[in-house]
């Protein structure tokens, strides 16, 4: 009787908060992330790693510096361990992630996916109505609570939006301080927190309708998305994409939607996926599986002590074979 194929996604981090430092055992450790940032400064016309691995952690978490970054460190990993682990069958990630999972799927090449970033943050950056927004994370609060206080503040004249669902109890919001700040004493005698996310940009919400428009119509005829070897979970709607022509669509329109990455989690429980290998740097993705209530079997890519051990694993069977 032939033994069924255990069913795998591989799982992109986020933007995420950079400390000084982080990472750079990465960068230090392994000649092939150095080669991918040499290749990113190539395209970008400066030198990237310089600009990263800075004492300012302003500079750092600067958005065209970080994202690229990020995307850099994930996709360089990615083609570490990439012949050491099982195919695929679905790529996915809360939104930065997307962007490396459409890289890694083979639906968009690295030329192309650091130009695309490179764009979206200077358009981003130049979107006026981003000015004075903010956004928080908001858990231990049930996310169909925290809807309902959404739009009842929204109602009375507030700007909240939500960015991400993340779990049954987490969902990251946009809003102007004011405004989020007014949610999280709302939902604060229910047991629910809400903390601000520095250097955080409203994201995926209608702010950011004028960026969407200009990406589209500047940014998109640029580039030609192809059909990815194995599909990727929308940001957007939760279901699989197979087609260049619906990845291009999915970058376009998750600029004005909510990443819905719990409904993405539920999609691949409800289409037998048992494992979950999540590659790149960061600790957001693997700790929002801990909070979920779908079980998975996680295996983590993100410390160079991770990744160093698949590929000595991988070294010695060989040698022993």
């Amino acid at each position: 009787m032939e033994v069924e194929k255990l069913r795998t996604a591989i799982l992109f981090p986020p933007l995420m908060k950079l400390k000084k430092g982080d990472f750079k055992n990465l960068y230090d450790r392994f000649p092939l992330v150095r080669e991918q940032f040499e290749q990113a400064s190539d395209i970008i016309g400066k030198d990237l790693a310089k600009s990263f691995f800075l004492e300012n952690e302003a500079m750092t978490n600067r958005g065209d510096i970080a994202r690229t970054s990020i995307v850099t460190i994930s996709s360089a990993l990615y083609k570490l361990i990439r012949n050491e682990i099982s195919q695929p069958d679905f790529y996915l990630g809360p939104s930065l992630g997307q962007v490396n999972a459409i890289h890694c799927s083979g639906s968009l090449d690295f030329t192309d996916t650091v130009k695309m970033i490179q764009a979206m943050c200077l358009m981003e950056a130049e979107e006026k109505r981003n000015k004075g927004n903010g956004v928080y994370f908001f858990y231990n609060i049930d996310t169909e609570v925290l809807d309902d206080h959404i739009t009842e503040l929204r109602n009375k004249g507030c700007t909240l939006e939500p960015c991400m669902y993340g779990t049954s109890n987490q969902m990251i919001v946009n809003g102007d301080t004011k405004s989020l700040e007014e949610l999280s004493s709302k939902i604060s005698p229910l047991g629910g927190l809400g903390i601000t996310i520095p250097y955080g940009p409203p994201g995926h919400c209608s702010l950011l309708q004028s960026v969407k428009e200009r990406f589209e119509n500047e940014f998109m005829p640029m580039i030609k998305p192809v059909n990815p070897i194995k599909p990727l979970v929308s940001n957007v709607t939760a279901t699989p994409l197979y087609t260049g022509k619906e990845i291009a669509n999915e970058l376009v329109n998750q600029y004005t939607k909510p990443v819905q990455w719990y409904q993405s989690l539920k999609f691949l429980a409800e289409n037998n996926v048992q494992k979950l290998i999540v590659v790149g740097p960061g600790n957001f993705v693997a700790k929002s599986l801990q909070f979920t209530d779908i079980d998975f079997e996680v295996e983590s890519y993100l410390v160079a002590e991770e990744i160093n051990k698949i590929c000595t694993r991988s070294s010695s069977s060989s040698i022993g074979g």
